[in-house]
């Protein structure tokens, strides 16, 4: 199977919900237009963006994920990544922007608590 998403070199793709992954290589462009009102649109560069949902069962699980965050970001505030581009049917090693949201779950039946951690990816 392919890793659809590395944090530096620690892959987490068994803890990614695979039917949410939504993460795109999109263009970069500025638009102007000419004297004859035609629209132009000259590409800049391509950027990798989207979104990541992750879930840990184990408590363990969560708290190496939440030291890999801290131990793989950046001075500049950026992690280095490995992510599946769905519309590019690529895998891509990118420096991006992770902007991490949660929610915690507990079954009352047991003593389990479930985190579910949704990633916003913006590539540099």
């Amino acid at each position: 199977m392919t890793d659809l998403f590395k944090i530096s070199t620690t892959d987490l793709t068994k803890w990614e919900d695979t039917t949410q992954h939504q993460v795109n290589r999109d263009d970069v462009y500025t638009t102007w237009t000419d004297g004859n009102w035609n629209t132009h649109r000259e590409i800049v560069r391509s950027r990798v963006s989207g979104m990541v949902v992750l879930g840990f069962k184990r408590e363990t699980d969560f708290s190496a994920f939440i030291t890999l965050l801290s131990t793989a970001q950046n001075a500049n505030g950026y992690y280095p990544i490995t992510v599946w581009c769905s519309n590019t049917n690529t895998s891509e090693s990118v420096n991006a922007f992770l902007d991490i949201s949660g929610d915690t779950y507990w079954d009352v039946t047991a003593p389990i608590k479930y985190h579910k951690i949704t990633v916003t990816i913006t590539g540099v």
